[in-house]
């Protein structure tokens, strides 16, 4: 099973792996968290995303989520992929779900993960505005 990193500045990362435990149940394998604090430089940020990693990867390695491109977080991510290990940037909840299940099914598909993030923002107001309107239609 491929590891999950997630990284962020400041403390989104946790932020998103402690609500993801209200879904998943309180212990996910294989999930950590990097999140760059101020007072933190570039390498030792890098330092610990390594020690992340080798922590996640037990053999089939790992899919990390990064909250921003070309951020610090995803800048020192980029710089350790090999043929293992994927980096998504924009990481937000959805995904984070989608990237859990389709690890439990054994099929993670990163192209359709990143797809899924982008169809997966919508504008509520006009959402419910057009079933209102396709409610008075009726």
């Amino acid at each position: 099973m491929k590891g999950i990193v997630l990284l962020s500045h400041g403390s989104l990362a946790r932020g998103l792996a402690d609500a993801a435990t209200f879904f998943m149940g309180d212990s996910i394998e294989q999930l950590e968290y990097c999140c760059l604090r101020q007072d933190s430089s570039p390498d030792e940020f890098a330092e610990e995303l390594k020690r992340a990693i080798e922590k996640v990867d037990t053999g089939e390695g790992a899919v990390i989520l990064a909250d921003l491109f070309g951020g610090t977080p995803c800048n020192q991510a980029a710089r350790l992929l090999d043929d293992r290990t994927d980096l998504i940037s924009g990481m937000n909840f959805p995904v984070l779900l989608e990237l859990l299940t389709a690890r439990m099914a054994g099929e993670i598909d990163v192209a359709a993960l990143v797809e899924s993030a982008r169809s997966g923002i919508s504008d509520v107001k006009v959402i419910l505005n057009a079933q209102a309107y396709d409610e008075t239609e009726e």
